[in-house]
C-alpha cells in the first residue's frame, strides 16, 4: 500500500526487495487474490480476515489517486485523527482498532511514542487466521520425544502424531518439508524443519526463491508427521529492514509532496495444536515530513529596531 504512495526511486526499490510487478499491476494482483481469499473464507471451519486503514492528521489532504487505488484494490478504509494534537489518543484508537480485527490478539500494535507531533500519517494492515486441520490430531497418540534448541540444549516434549497425511512433502537442500492442509484444502502450513547445524543458513535463504524451489521439489505422498504444539508472539521495529531494501526514508509524495517512512512496526502471534492454528498479524507505517532547512542566521527582534517598508524592485521606501 505505501508502494502507490511512492516516488520513483523508492517505488523501484520496493519493487525490487519485495518481486513485486511494476505500477498497478501489483494492486490489481492483490485484490485478486483478496477476492480468493474471500471465497476461502467461506468455507466452515476456516476464519480470514484482513483490514487496512489511512489514518491521516486532521488537516492532511492525501493524494486522491492514492486513496482511491487502496480504497478499489485493498479496501482501504479513511479515518483522520489528530495526530499533532494529541498523538497519545490517536495510538490508542488504532491500536483499539487493530485489536479489533486480530480478535484482542495484537492489543497495542502502536508502542509508547510512536507518535509524535511531526506524524502527518498511520497505515495500518491486520490480518486474523483461524482454521482446523484437514485432518485433526488424536487418532495416533502423542509422542514424548527430545527437541534440540538452537543452543544445542535438549528438552522432552509432547508431540502430535499423524501416519496418514498424503499431502506435498519432500526433502530439500538442508532440510525436510512438509505441507499440512487445513480444513477445504485451500490454505495449508507449510512445515520446514532444517538438518542439525543448518538452522541460520535455511532461514536466511527462506525467500521466494526457496518457496519456488520446494513448489517445484516436494510431491503427494504418504509422510509421518510429528510436530509439538506451539505458542509464539512476536513484535519487530522494521526500520532497519526496510532501510536497507531502500523503502525508508524514502520519498512518499502520494502522502504529501515531502513525506518519508520514520517509523514501522510489525506484530504477530500464533497458536498452534492438534485442533488447527488461531493467529494474527499487523503492520504499523507512520510518516513524517521534512523539517525546515537548519537556519543560518537567526534574526531575533528582542530590542528596540528599526524599520521600512519598501517597493522591492525599485528600492523605494515609502
Amino acid at each position: 500500500m505505501a508502494r502507490g504512495a511512492a516516488d520513483a526511486a523508492t517505488g523501484a526499490a520496493i519493487d525490487l526487495a519485495l518481486c513485486l510487478p511494476a505500477g498497478a499491476a501489483a494492486h490489481e494482483a492483490w485484490s485478486s487474490i483478496a477476492q480468493s481469499i474471500s471465497v476461502a473464507d467461506s468455507e466452515e471451519k476456516v476464519v480470514v480476515t484482513i483490514a487496512d486503514r489511512i489514518w491521516p492528521r486532521l488537516d492532511l489532504e492525501p493524494d486522491q489517486g492514492w486513496v482511491d487505488l487502496l480504497a478499489s484494490e485493498h479496501a482501504t478504509t479513511l479515518q483522520p485523527l489528530d495526530l499533532a494534537g494529541d498523538p497519545e489518543a490517536s495510538r490508542n484508537v488504532i491500536n483499539a482498532w487493530v485489536a479489533d480485527q486480530t480478535q484482542g490478539l495484537i492489543p497495542e500494535l502502536l508502542p509508547e511514542n510512536f507518535i509524535d507531533d511531526q506524524m502527518i500519517l498511520v497505515l495500518t494492515d491486520a490480518l486474523y487466521f483461524e482454521a482446523e486441520w484437514q485432518r485433526r490430531f488424536g487418532k495416533y497418540a502423542p509422542v514424548t520425544d527430545t527437541f534440540t534448541r538452537l543452543d544445542g540444549s535438549t528438552t522432552q516434549v509432547e508431540f502430535l502424531r499423524e501416519l496418514e497425511l498424503t499431502d506435498r512433502r519432500g526433502r530439500g537442500d538442508g532440510f525436510v518439508g512438509a505441507e499440512i492442509p487445513y480444513f477445504g484444502g485451500a490454505f495449508s502450513m507449510l512445515l520446514i524443519v532444517p538438518d542439525a547445524g543448518q538452522f541460520a543458513e535455511v532461514r536466511d535463504r527462506l525467500d521466494q526463491d526457496l518457496l519456488d524451489e520446494i513448489d517445484a521439489t516436494f510431491s503427494l505422498g504418504p509422510y509421518e508427521l510429528l510436530m509439538p504444539r506451539w505458542a509464539a508472539t512476536t513484535n519487530l521495529d522494521l526500520m532497519g529492514w526496510l532501510s536497507a531494501i531502500g523503502a525508508a526514508p524514502g520519498l512518499y509524495p502520494g502522502i504529501s509532496p515531502d513525506a518519508f517512512l520514520g517509523a514501522a512496526v510489525h506484530g504477530a502471534d500464533i497458536t498452534v495444536d492438534e485442533w488447527g492454528t488461531v493467529a494474527a498479524a499487523a503492520t504499523g507505517f507512520g510518516f513524517l515530513q521534512s523539517g525546515p532547512p537548519t537556519p543560518e542566521l537567526t534574526v531575533k527582534a528582542d530590542r528596540p529596531f528599526l524599520y521600512l517598508i519598501r517597493h522591492r524592485e525599485s528600492g523605494l521606501v515609502l
